[in-house]
């Protein structure tokens, strides 16, 4: 009978192992799939050979699947080690399958509706480390803001000539270099700044101040020393300006900061030509960084931060236990979850518009099917054999 217990565990096993190739056929198009792999164990009863069992069936977490490009935002690739965390019902699942949309709610979820974890942000759109929290998007339009400073850098070439007649914006010849920026009023309305730079002497110039054609001020007079460095105005650089716009917004108080301007040989040369402010402006979409933080975009070119996507790995990821829709449990043979975040220490980077595909190899699949199918055949042949030796020992008898 030994033969015949030999030869059903042998069918067995090899079922097993056959459903495990099937499996990973089956799933060879399903994002972060990982592929598992039957292994085998000699049984004996008693110091008898008794046949072979399944001692394990491991996921194969080595082996990373292809990039699948797609172009959409939320998809995201992890390129390198870690996790995407989800909360499911409550309880903390682990996937490398990065397919992500926006909910009803604006939370960012995957295709079973289990919300992605994260790192929030504060009232004041801070980062909070180290609580895990839904990634959420707050798609509420975002109303202007006036500029109230100028970020301006620039060189003033101090081989310029001096410039003797009176300054006139409408005339060339009464000054050196312009330069102009957009500005916004309180409304969101946008404004022209007019610069224009007049060398008055040795280190010496005077900058004239226009907001869409009308003088702001006096000449703000810039000095520089023998080295070029900037003197005058006294840091933090900065001169005052007014303006009040004709379209009912409020007063605009605003400065130019001139921090790191100069007066070297070369020619004139913009180092910074930043103001801030902005008209109001529509949601338009996400936009997800490298590292893993989460941005709404809106119709205005600004962005405004919401969370960063937080990845888990573990001491033993063999121990995870396995879910439907391509999740992992954390075990105690696995450990508890290690966060951190995309592109640092161990943790892969996130790649935008694409997922991890399957790792699934279907050309060593199907060598692997058709010897599990010999082997089945095999097994089910010393079955066959031990019953014909059966009944030639019953007919002797």
């Amino acid at each position: 009978m030994s033969m015949f217990n030999i030869g059903l565990s042998g069918l067995k096993t090899t079922q097993k192992a056959l459903e495990v190739t099937s499996h990973n056929i089956a799933n060879s198009g399903t994002a972060g799939f990982k592929s598992g792999s039957a292994e085998f164990a000699s049984v004996y009863n008693g110091g008898q050979r008794g046949g072979v069992d399944v001692s394990d069936i491991k996921e194969n977490f080595t082996r990373e699947g292809g990039v699948v490009n797609t172009g959409s935002a939320l998809d995201l690739a992890i390129t390198g080690k870690g996790f995407f965390v989800v909360a499911e019902n409550g309880r903390m699942a682990y996937t490398q399958a990065g397919r992500f949309d926006l909910d009803k709610d604006q939370n960012i979820v995957n295709s079973s509706g289990n919300r992605l974890q994260g790192y929030g942000v504060d009232a004041d759109g801070n980062l909070v480390p180290g609580v895990l929290t839904d990634l959420k998007i707050e798609a509420a339009n975002i109303p202007a803001q006036a500029s109230t400073e100028v970020a301006f850098s620039l060189n003033l070439s101090s081989a310029s000539d001096v410039i003797a007649v009176p300054f006139d914006p409408a005339v060339g010849s009464s000054y050196n270099y312009s330069q102009s920026s957009e500005i916004f009023d309180s409304l969101g309305n946008s404004h022209t700044l007019t610069q224009y730079f007049v060398h008055t002497g040795p280190n010496t110039w005077q900058a004239h101040y226009f907001v869409n054609g009308t003088d702001l001020t006096t000449p703000a007079n810039l000095t520089f020393d023998a080295d070029g460095q900037l003197t005058a105005p006294a840091a933090p650089a900065t001169v005052a300006l007014s303006y009040t716009p004709t379209t009912g917004a409020a007063v605009m108080d605003f400065g130019i900061n001139l921090t790191k301007s100069t007066q070297f040989g070369s020619g004139f040369n913009i180092y910074k030509n930043d103001p801030n402010g902005y008209t109001a402006g529509e949601f338009a979409g996400v936009a997800i960084a490298e590292t893993g933080e989460v941005f709404a975009t809106f119709t205005n070119g600004e962005t405004k931060l919401q969370g960063q996507v937080v990845l888990a790995n573990f001491a033993n990821i063999n121990g995870l236990q396995t879910g439907n829709k391509t999740v992992w449990y954390a075990t105690n043979e696995s450990g508890a979850a290690l966060y951190g975040t995309p592109d640092a220490g161990s943790f892969g980077a996130l790649l935008s518009g694409a997922y991890v595909g399957s790792n699934v190899d279907i050309s060593e699949q199907l060598v692997d099917l058709m010897a599990f199918q010999q082997n089945y055949q095999a097994n089910a042949k010393t079955i066959s054999t031990a019953d014909q030796m059966m009944q030639v020992l019953f007919n002797a008898t």
